[in-house]
């Protein structure tokens, strides 16, 4: 039987046990006499054979396991069963005795509660001969099981000695059979005795387990211990931190002291930082382990669940206990991270308050200053093996994280924007180069059809960006790149410090590429250089500017890792001095590319002459330097004024002082007495003058817009509004040169009525019925500043409406009636479109004074604006002085008219002279003295307003507008064409073109005129 069925038996019979005493527990009061003895069964055979055995008697051919149902071979078996046979034997004795009156009168009368019946009942009803032979069996198995093991073993042994002497003769047979068991009572003795080893290993394994229990119990409180100790090492860095304040505010000699003892300390930090590193580096453990598990090899039957609990128990301890030792670990190295790093912080910031000869020591190239470089190289290596080892724990986390197949995802995942970012780059880079020319070319072509003089800014724009686009696509992409980084990753000082190096590369060839660019000018690659000079002043950008981000990089890495300590201060000292062979080295460069730029220049100096004169020989070297530092300052001062002469307050603050420069001029020299030019120039020099060309102007993109309006039928009705001299006439006699079909035009006058328009509408009229463009010039004539006024434009605007279906009709209002009407009519859409033409630029206006001098033969001198240094100046310098006059005449005038062609037309005729040689010259802007119209009441100026509105005006319409009386206006009007003011035509009023711009200002200054 085996242990497992010998355990169950004893359970069952312990069971039976707890039930009879359950039954009998009773005190012993009166007996009654016990039933009738029962006739002695007929006896079991094993009964006399176990006393057989006992006796040492027992029939040799009956084998002694035949009479007992565990085996005799297994002690552990025969002590359980010997304990249960006395158990039941004792309970069956106990139930067996007589019980008293009192206590079988209680059973009689009250049954057990459950109403079964009890143990006596059971064993009344057995048969009672069985019964005693199965309890006589009992007692004789039980009286062997209670001899000693080697009592029974020597029974057993020469029973088997007397079975082997009674065989007359073995048989082969016999003998393996005998052997067999032989060989089967030893396999169960190795068993016994290997189960017992088993037992004792499992003990063995226990006893270790608690003993590891107690060392890991142990270590887990000296961690706690070591992590009270980090914690207390924040109070000595703040003791250091107090300390040190006191020292800022005691003497210097306090100071130095303070400093001497916070450099040890700080040395011992690092000290300890070093082996806390080392350990994490090692990645060992001092947590006890328990070993090799012992407990595999012991057979499954054997009961060691409870150890196995225990130890796996110990073992979650055991890595508990390894993850708190790492934790503080990395916590050590972190706290003394931190402290060396406050440390050196208040080490710094006590150098400002140390005695200046111990700050020149420590900065300076001194032994002290060595030591203590050494000492900032050792805090810069310790940083970066701690940050090294921050980076390798982030990777490991990162590939250790989640189950490998949700990690294969999450990297999928992560890596599909990079994968599309790098081939959105490579894409971007192969095409921007296309994109940029293609532009650059279409830009080309668009000025070419707008005749531009000089690039437009677009194409200014794509040429610059044709230069600079390579380092500002790799800026974009760390751009994007540091934003799909996670925040972990972007707080990690190595990425923030990669970042910092990249940023300051391509900032760098950024900086480079721009001034490269600047200083190309329109120079782009389109179009080739006449000599090397491009490649040589890329190379020498380059040059400066790799030198500049090398120490830029080492200042600021050294800055953010060690701080502004000796290293910064040596790094920030030496630096200056590598500009001195990176000057020579570009000097050699640059030499004969200075001599010849200085050989070219026009204006010759003292110094020029010299550096020219010592070209060979030992100056040369020295005469090239002076040379690049004087194109380089000549260069920089005409780059600047090109940038500010684009600022518009610039050039009209230049515009003034330029003109203040000519009435100072005119006032101290006597000019030459000069007659007015020929009358055919002054008629082609006219601003209402028909313009042959169309110039460039602001009024391209209207031209443009009308045109294709007109080229694709689209219809409509279209207001120009412009004040007089704007080109509001030429830009319809453009577009009627443009239009494709036909059309009408005419100019509106104060009787101009709806049925001249109707007329000259159905005028000549295709097939279909309807020209294509109605162009209708001075439409300010069809309305009055009256009451009822808009009468009249009011049918005819009601007119173009239901006939703008296929026919552009183009209204050319003056802006000084313009924001009447607008107010007017702002409750309804008066016109579809509006287009307000805008001032000229100076180079606009420039272009037209040299166009319309072409057309009047005449080829003006700037001469008499030169000051009284001219005469000494050589032919060259005295030619750029005229351009430079020239220029500044030109702005002068463009300031001076606000960007008005015509009244820039009008004023430029009427500064030109000639000499008795027929030569033309400009004289100081003339302009007429407005001083008369200040003096002039506000009746006369509500005149002036009237005038201008209703140019040209009768004096009725002058009266109705301003409700003044017939004669008052009549006087106003006589007195403004005696002083100049206006002009009559068929008794109609207009304002004269000189007086024109003072007029606009005097009533815009007065708040009477609004500006469109």
């Amino acid at each position: 039987m085996t242990l497992r069925r010998v355990l169950s038996a004893s359970a069952q019979s312990l069971l039976i046990l707890g039930i009879v005493l359950a039954a009998n527990v009773a005190p012993a009061q009166e007996t009654i006499p016990a039933p009738a003895p029962i006739a002695a069964p007929a006896s079991d055979p094993r009964i006399d054979q176990i006393h057989a055995l006992i006796s040492g008697t027992l029939d040799v051919g009956v084998d002694p396991q035949s009479l007992f149902e565990v085996s005799l071979l297994d002690e552990d078996a025969i002590a359980v069963e010997s304990v249960r046979v006395r158990v039941l034997l004792k309970a069956v004795d106990e139930a067996s005795t007589p019980i008293s009156r009192r206590e079988k009168h209680r059973t009689v009368a009250a049954p057990n509660a459950s109403g079964t019946p009890t143990l006596r009942d059971d064993i009344k009803n057995l048969d009672a001969s069985e019964w005693q032979t199965r309890i006589a069996l009992d007692r004789a198995r039980l009286e062997f099981y209670s001899l000693s093991g080697a009592r029974r073993e020597a029974l057993l042994v020469a029973h088997d000695n007397r079975q082997r002497a009674a065989r007359p003769l073995e048989t082969e047979e016999e003998r393996q059979a005998r052997e067999s068991e032989t060989e089967r009572h030893q396999v169960l003795e190795a068993a016994r005795k290997a189960r017992s080893e088993a037992e004792r290993l499992v003990g063995e394994v226990l006893a270790q387990v608690i003993a590891v229990e107690s060392q890991v119990r142990h270590f887990r409180s000296r961690l706690k211990d070591e992590r009270n100790q980090l914690i207390a090492r924040q109070d000595i860095v703040l003791g250091w931190q107090r300390r040190v304040r006191q020292a800022k505010a005691s003497t210097e000699v306090r100071a130095d002291a303070t400093y001497d003892a916070l450099r040890r300390a700080l040395k011992t930090s690092r000290n300890d930082l070093n082996r806390s590193l080392n350990v994490l580096s090692a990645s060992s453990s001092d947590v006890p382990s328990l070993g090799k598990d012992k407990l595999a090899e012991i057979p499954p039957e054997i009961a060691s669940d409870h150890v196995r609990a225990r130890q796996n128990t110990v073992e979650r301890a055991i890595s508990m206990a390894r993850r708190t030792e790492r934790t503080l670990q990395e916590d050590r190295a972190s706290t003394l991270l931190d402290e060396i790093s406050t440390f050196n912080r208040e080490r710094l910031g006590l150098l400002a308050f140390l005695s200046p000869d111990k700050r020149s020591a420590i900065t300076g190239f001194t032994l002290e200053g060595w030591d203590q470089a050494r000492s900032e190289a050792r805090h810069l290596s310790l940083v970066l093996r701690y940050h090294w080892h921050v980076v390798g724990t982030w990777l490991a986390h990162l590939r250790s994280s989640g189950s490998p197949k949700i990690s294969q995802w999450r990297t999928v995942a992560m890596g599909i924007p990079w994968v599309i970012l790098a081939l959105l780059f490579v894409w971007l880079r192969r095409r921007t180069p296309v994109w940029l020319r293609l532009l650059y070319h279409r830009a080309g072509e668009s000025d070419r059809l707008d005749r531009r003089t000089s690039p437009s800014i677009q194409r200014r724009a794509v040429r610059f960006c044709m230069r600079i686009h390579r380092p500002l696509e790799w800026l974009l992409l760390v751009f994007i790149v540091m934003w799909l980084l996670p925040a972990r990753a972007r707080g990690l000082l190595e990425v923030q410090l990669l970042a910092s190096a990249i940023g300051w590369i391509l900032g760098g060839a950024l900086v480079v590429d721009v001034i490269n660019a600047i200083a190309a000018g329109g120079r782009v690659g389109l179009v080739h250089e006449e000599d090397a000079v491009p490649g040589l002043r890329l190379r020498s950008l380059r040059l400066v500017g790799r030198t500049v981000v090398v120490f830029a990089l080492i200042l600021v890495t050294t800055a953010r890792l060690v701080g502004k300590g000796t290293v910064y201060s040596w790094v920030f000292s030496t630096c200056w001095f590598t500009a001195i062979p990176i000057f020579l080295l570009l000097i050699r460069w640059w030499r004969n590319t200075v001599f010849e730029r200085l050989e070219r220049a026009r204006k010759t100096i003292p110094l020029r002459a010299w550096i020219l004169s010592n070209q060979s020989g030992w100056k040369s070297f020295l005469a090239a330097m002076l040379g690049a530092v004087l194109l380089f300052t000549t260069g920089t001062v005409k780059i600047v004024r090109g940038w500010f002469s684009d600022v518009d307050l610039v050039r009209r603050a230049h515009a003034y002082l330029f003109r203040r420069e000519l009435d100072k001029l005119e006032e101290t020299h006597e000019s030459a007495r000069l007659d007015p030019i020929s009358a055919d120039a002054l008629t082609a020099l006219h601003p209402e003058a028909i313009a042959e060309q169309w110039l460039p102007n602001p009024a391209d993109s209207i031209l443009e817009q009308v045109s294709r309006r007109v080229t694709d039928q689209q219809g409509g009705v279209i207001a120009l509004v412009g004040r007089r001299g704007m080109g509001k006439s030429t830009l319809l006699t453009e577009l009627s040169k443009r239009a494709p079909t036909d059309f009408h035009q005419m100019v509106c006058t104060s009787d101009t009525a709806l049925k001249d328009i109707q007329q000259l509408w159905s005028k000549d009229a295709s097939a279909s019925g309807a020209p294509a463009l109605m162009l209708l010039d001075d439409a300010q004539a069809l309305l009055k500043p009256v009451i009822g006024g808009l009468a009249r434009l009011d049918e005819i605007m009601l007119f173009t409406r239901e006939h703008a279906a296929r026919t552009v009709w183009v209204f050319a209002f003056d802006a000084s009636i313009w924001p009447l009407l607008k107010r007017a009519r702002d409750g309804r859409p008066l016109v579809d479109e509006t287009h307000v033409l805008e001032a000229w630029d100076e180079v606009q206006i420039g272009a037209l004074l040299k166009d319309r001098n072409q057309r009047a033969g005449i080829e003006p001198l700037y001469d008499d604006l030169l000051d009284s240094l001219a005469p000494n100046l050589d032919i060259h310098d005295r030619t750029e002085a005229l351009r430079v006059k020239e220029v500044g005449y030109v702005r002068m005038l463009w300031d001076h008219v606000r960007g008005n062609p015509g009244v820039a037309l009008e004023a430029w005729r009427t500064s030109l002279g000639v000499d008795s040689a027929g030569q033309v010259h400009v004289r100081a802007l003339h302009v007429p003295d407005a001083t008369a119209l200040e003096t002039l009441p506000d009746s006369s100026l509500f005149v002036l307003r009237a005038v201008l509105q209703l140019a040209p005006a009768a004096i009725e319409d002058i009266a109705r507008a301003t409700r003044l009386d017939h004669d008052q206006v009549r006087n106003v009007c006589q007195y403004g064409r005696s002083a100049g003011f206006f002009m009559e035509e068929n008794e109609r009023v207009s304002v004269t073109w000189p007086w024109l711009r003072p007029i606009i200002r005097i009533l815009e200054r007065r708040h009477l005129l609004v500006t469109a």
